[in-house]
């Protein structure tokens, strides 16, 4: 084979070299010659210059007999021709190669299945990945595919804010900032220097890096649009306990692992969702553009900040701030804040003065004037403030209900006598208004008119079920075609709206606390039960017993149910078996209110189920095996609870469809407050228990936010009490003056209370140091003061007498002295970015995890409520 190769060859490269006849004549070259033809002649004398045609012909022949060749003759034959090549030809070869030697699935496959895979990857290996190529970067970056891992998260975000944003973008003047804002950082993929050569193909530019870089280089996907005295602050049949707060929490952190989001590097992203330098003009990181005057809101840029905003809540850094600003005082409660609730830039707040306030959380003032329309404290309140519902709800000590028009605060209707104690709490939602009381009595009315047979009319004649009033009307045994021949036309009216259409009396006690999950409604009781009922028959469907004292409050979010009770604790409870699942022990005195948030990845029902099945076949083997007894799982019952430990020896439960704690994401939270005066924060630890992550105190939040204010009641106690330790004080020191003078007529000239009179009543009682405004006075900061006997003293007392009246000082109680201002904590709420909270001081005081980052506060106002 070599041989006939070696002879085809000679063939093809001197085709016209003719073959060597025997006859042929000899001359002998002598070194010249008599042909007069240049060298660059076709009919060279050499032969040497192929033709056009031949060149074609020798090409085609020697790519034929490549072909014939076997592997491993056409690996050696390629070798040997590409060692004669220079270096420069080899590197172009190579280049060449290269998209045969490397595929790159994410040009290969389609946009939708590339998105699906990088899915399944976490958020930090997706940024690994975007250093690969500009291709990569473009898919991994993709603002879709971010939108999607946020809310795999458990997080949730406010629709209705970002299509307002995205359509209002350029008309708010973010167009100008859009253009001149400085991008955060440039783009971190490393970049080789390239030389560029001076030929081109296909219109790429053959770089000596060993790349091509087009036009066409990137792959992108289009994105989608995406008081303290009073009987109101104690809850009825609970017990307030007065014990010292002994309990010192830990501080923690707790890294997220997503160093690339708070060190790496912003993308700047084009219209399609990729990175491009060719938009240099457009440097707001927050939208990408999609047309001439359109942005898209970048959910990368808001996935990151969400995660920096959760390493705050980890690491506890926050501002403290206050409501009313500090500059406007004037605007506060004059008795503390019993109730309080905020949705985006909204806060209202109910108080032991009457009134309701709607405040402005960015300015941190009052939007209008006060609510004035109840007679007795404000105990309880929820609002909607979108324009369809408009709507406050207050409950007040007067026994009366209001709605009120939240946009005017207008008084709508009035609800008189709703209940015939006070209306301790109540909670609505577009079909119903549930209310609750010290009367035992759980109530629920109707926020629309009702025609029998509608979907929300309430169902009576169940067994089981509550009291109805007898307008409402047994459907039981008749269908709706039927109901004309078997009622009047009088009782086929509509209920009007706010009627009362139920009445479940199944508490023994005051009802503190109602909570409406879809057709469920959940009740807390001073009577130690949390029990779940049916919203449209009344029927009791579950029963959570656990609470050793009167329950305070009580959260339910459709799979588990979290209550805070005067035993110092709060308990989690599977509404399915009726199970206690986790007990959380840190404050030291009643847990007034409680919010938690799990903050559920979509499609997790089953997951939690399977998670409590693994759980109990662990506790079950380890019985099995001895290292459980009977005995000592009962004892240990009996005297410590799970905090939602899952492992055996910890376990209290058996049979729950919740694993212990209540499962949840990564980010669960819960929030409570206490009589402690103290806000824990609680987080989940690496075994699933819930500890104390962050303490706050109220009282060090009041003072951080400019101080305390001294509620009217307050200042009145606290003018008495002054006024009765200076005069009784006066009265010790001019003893030895009395008895030397006779009596009475050093009391006249001291102008003394006699012993018949009040020490109220004493002259000493200064007006000025006592403001009537809402001033934040602090009781410790104020000035002593002379009584006026000192002063007497130093003016007429004789030469020849009993010794000096001394100066006489009065001095606050020795609780006030340590606490001016008792800070119970009443009620509290938390989103994503604040917690939120009310208590004995007329100031409402709240926690900004954002902590003045102006990037997390520019995108929280997409992150929807905690779930």
């Amino acid at each position: 084979m070599d041989g006939v190769l070696s002879e085809d060859l000679s063939t093809i490269l001197n085709p016209s070299c003719p073959s060597l006849a025997a006859d042929a004549p000899f001359r002998l070259d002598e070194g010249y010659s008599e042909d007069t033809r240049s060298l660059d002649d076709g009919d060279s004398a050499m032969g040497l210059e192929p033709r056009t045609s031949s060149a074609a012909t020798i090409l085609e022949t020697l790519h034929n007999i490549a072909l014939n060749l076997d592997e491993r003759q056409r690996s050696e034959h390629a070798y040997q021709v590409l060692r004669t090549l220079k270096t420069s030809s080899i590197a172009a070869i190579v280049e060449l190669l290269t998209p045969l030697l490397h595929i790159d699935p994410v040009g290969k496959l389609p946009p939708e299945l590339t998105s699906q895979i990088f899915s399944y990857l976490t958020p930090s290996v997706l940024l690994e990945a975007s250093k690969v190529s500009k291709s990569w970067r473009a898919r991994t970056l993709d603002s879709r595919l971010w939108k999607q891992k946020f809310i795999s998260e458990g997080w949730v975000l406010d629709g209705g804010e970002i299509a307002k944003f995205e359509r209002n973008y350029y008309s708010q003047g973010n167009g100008s900032k859009s253009l001149s804002r400085k991008a955060e950082t440039q783009d971190s993929e490393p970049r080789a220097k390239k030389r560029a050569t001076n030929r081109e193909e296909g219109g790429a530019m053959i770089l000596h890096d060993g790349s091509r870089e087009s036009q066409s280089q990137h792959q992108t996907g289009n994105p989608v649009p995406g008081h303290s005295e009073s009987q109101d602050d104690v809850m009825s049949g609970v017990e307030v306990q007065r014990s010292p707060d002994t309990y010192g929490g830990p501080e923690w952190t707790h890294s997220l692992g997503f160093a690339a989001a708070s060190t790496g590097a912003e993308p700047m992203l084009t219209d399609e969702g990729s990175s491009s330098d060719s938009d240099v003009g457009f440097q707001d990181p927050l939208v990408m553009p999609v047309g001439e005057k359109s942005v898209r809101v970048n959910f990368h840029h808001v996935y990151k900040q969400r995660r920096r905003l959760e390493e705050n809540w980890s690491a506890g850094r926050y501002k403290s701030f206050q409501l009313p600003h500090k500059d406007t005082p004037e605007e506060a409660h004059s008795e503390c804040v019993y109730t309080v609730q905020y949705s985006g830039k909204y806060l209202v707040s109910g108080s032991r003065d009457r009134t309701l306030r709607i405040w402005d959380l960015d300015t941190q003032r009052l939007i209008q004037r006060p609510l004035s329309g109840h007679n007795g404290s404000v105990l309880c309140l929820q609002f909607d403030e979108r324009p369809h519902e408009d709507v406050i709800i207050s409950g007040s000590s007067d026994t009366d209900v209001i709605v009120w028009q939240f946009s005017t605060g207008k008084l709508l209707k009035r609800i008189t006598n709703a209940h015939s104690e006070s209306v301790l709490n109540l909670k609505f939602d577009h079909r119903y208004l549930v209310t609750c009381s010290k009367d035992k009595m759980i109530k629920v009315w109707n926020r629309r008119a009702l025609r029998p047979g509608d979907e929300d009319y309430p169902i009576k004649g169940v067994s089981g079920g509550a009291k109805f009033p007898s307008y409402i009307l047994d459907l039981t045994r008749t269908s709706p075609r039927d109901m004309e021949q078997h009622f009047t036309p009088e009782q086929l009216v509509p209920v009007p709206e706010y009627s009362l259409i139920m009445r479940i009396d199944s508490h023994s006690a005051a009802v503190n606390a109602v909570h409406i999950h879809r057709d469920q409604l959940v009740s807390a009781s001073g009577d130690r039960d949390v029990k779940v009922f049916d919203i449209h028959t009344g029927v009791n469907t579950a029963l959570c017993k656990g609470h050793n004292k009167g329950i305070a409050c009580v959260q339910y979010d459709g799979k588990r149910i979290v209550s805070g009770s005067s035993d110092d604790t709060i308990r989690i409870f599977d509404p399915v078996s009726q199970l206690e699942i986790a007990c959380l022990q840190g404050h030291t005195k009643l847990v007034r209110t409680v919010q938690a948030a799990y903050g559920d990845q979509p499609g997790t029902e089953e997951d939690l189920e399977q998670e409590a099945k693994a759980v109990d076949q662990a506790f079950v083997e380890a019985a099995r095996r001895g290292d459980i007894s009977a005995n000592t799982s009962r004892h240990r019952v009996s005297r410590e609870r799970n905090a939602g430990s899952r492992r055996p020896q910890d376990i209290t439960a058996v049979g729950a469809k919740l694993p212990p704690g209540g499962g949840g994401s990564p980010w669960a939270r819960i929030v409570s407050g206490s009589y402690d005066e103290t806000v824990i924060i609680w987080r989940k630890a690496n075994d699933g228990r819930w500890i104390p992550g962050h303490r706050l105190k109220q009282a060090e939040a009041l003072t951080a936010a400019g101080g305390p204010l001294i509620a009217r009641s307050e200042r009145q106690n606290l003018a008495q009490i002054a006024a009765q330790q200076a005069a009784q004080q006066v009265q010790a020191a001019a003893a030895p003056l009395v008895a030397a003078t006779g009596g009475a007529s050093m009391i006249a000239a001291l102008n003394l209370p006699s012993n018949g009179a009040s020490a109220a009543q004493a002259p000493n009682t200064n007006p000025t140091l006592w403001p009537q405004g809402f001033g934040s006075i602090h009781p410790l900061q104020q000035p002593t003061h002379q009584n006026p006997a000192a002063h007497l003293h130093q003016n007429q007392a004789p030469a020849h007498g009993p010794a000096p009246v001394p100066a006489v000082n009065f001095a606050l109680p020795i609780h006030m002295q340590h606490h001016p201002q008792n800070a119970r904590v009443f009620k509290l709420q938390f989103d994503a970015r604040r917690i939120i909270c009310c208590s004995q001081d007329p100031k409402i005081v709240g926690w900004d995890f954002a902590n003045e980052d102006e990037e997390i506060i520019e995108c929280s106002k997409f992150f929807g409520p905690p779930t």
